[in-house]
């Protein structure tokens, strides 16, 4: 399908973290220099040529980027639309700058509590998104809650899902993959998130799910498409190929991202992509939502009718409250507090 444009651009900005999260190793390795505001500039402008049509600005936590306000101007006069996913930790010290250029805003929120947040992310993050909640809703934004769903967090996820219907925010509840020493969600686990899948202003994608369900990619008969939908940008100005996490080559983009995406170097690695021995099994979220675009069949249709369910939540249902005057007025840390609290393990969450 090399002749449909790719979707999404992943834009690895800064490989820093200030999170130290449990169930991600980027800040055990490395960090490269940032990438920098002309390099950026142009392959934005070359991924719009393209034929891209989002954006995400990432990292490493995007907010260390000095640069990244410029950036998410130059991505929306480029007509792509934006996406930010942030611990939260700098936003409101960075809000004004970021108010109306990014399309997606996503804060990270894995707890209804700050002790297990906070644990989680190996910092004090947990009052920062409540504050960064606010903050947003003042200035006219409207976040969604990313929920990286873990088998030992499960049971947070009725408290979270109240709190964002009160809110009208809509919570994304993103499976955890392998990594280390966190293992995959088992089918109990998946049979109990999708519980939530019907409810007004929670996102369950079940074809995540199916994959899983599934073993994975298959390397024999790849359903994974990432070089056909996703274009990966490293800081250092390299295209990253299949993608970050099983990384086969990176190529300079010195001459401009348009020149390198048609060479026969791209067009070799795109013919491999999804039967690397690193590739059996993958079930990485980033990189099979858009793959999941990319052939009519099971996966793809719980993938559409879950984001056809987003769009009605944050375009449609969300508003509608608003208008009414049904949200909670109080300040997030206060609706928080007055939710229940959780039940004592994901079990007895069941």
């Amino acid at each position: 399908m090399s002749w449909i444009p790719p979707l999404l651009l992943h834009y690895y900005i800064t490989e820093r973290c200030n999170s130290r999260c449990s169930f991600c190793d980027i800040w055990r390795q490395p960090a490269g220099p940032d990438a920098l505001l002309e390099d950026v500039e142009r392959n934005l402008h070359d991924a719009a040529r393209l034929g891209l049509r989002f954006v995400d600005f990432t990292g490493g936590e995007p907010l260390l980027h000095a640069d990244l306000p410029r950036m998410l101007r130059r991505a929306r006069s480029e007509g792509l639309r934006t996406t930010l996913t942030t611990n939260a930790m700098l936003y409101p010290d960075r809000a004004a700058e970021l108010v109306g250029n990014v399309d997606f805003l996503h804060f990270s929120l894995d707890a209804s509590t700050a002790a297990d947040h906070d644990r989680l992310r190996g910092r004090p993050l947990f009052d920062r998104v409540m504050a960064s909640i606010d903050l947003a809703r003042q200035l006219g934004e409207k976040p969604d809650l990313l929920f990286t769903a873990l088998p030992d967090n499960l049971h947070h996820l009725p408290g979270l899902a109240e709190f964002c219907r009160r809110l009208g925010l809509v919570l994304i509840v993103n499976p955890v993959f392998s990594h280390r020493e966190k293992r995959e969600l088992n089918p109990e686990d998946l049979a109990f998130i999708d519980q939530f899948a019907r409810r007004p202003f929670v996102y369950v994608n079940r074809a995540f799910h199916l994959l899983r369900k599934r073993g994975g990619n298959s390397i024999v008969q790849p359903r994974c498409r990432v070089v056909d939908s996703v274009v990966v940008i490293s800081p250092q100005n390299q295209l990253i190929l299949p993608c970050y996490h099983h990384e086969q080559a990176r190529i300079s983009l010195a001459e401009g991202l348009a020149a390198c995406w048609h060479s026969a170097a791209v067009n070799e690695l795109r013919a491999q992509q999804g039967r690397w021995p690193a590739c059996a099994g993958c079930t990485l979220n980033c990189y099979f939502d858009p793959s999941f675009a990319c052939r009519i069949d099971a996966l793809f249709m719980h993938s559409m009718a879950a984001k056809i369910k987003y769009a009605r939540d944050k375009y449609v249902r969300a508003p509608l409250m608003r208008t009414l005057s049904r949200t909670d007025p109080r300040p997030a840390a206060g609706i928080m507090a007055s939710l229940s609290k959780p039940d004592d393990s994901p079990a007895e969450a069941r």
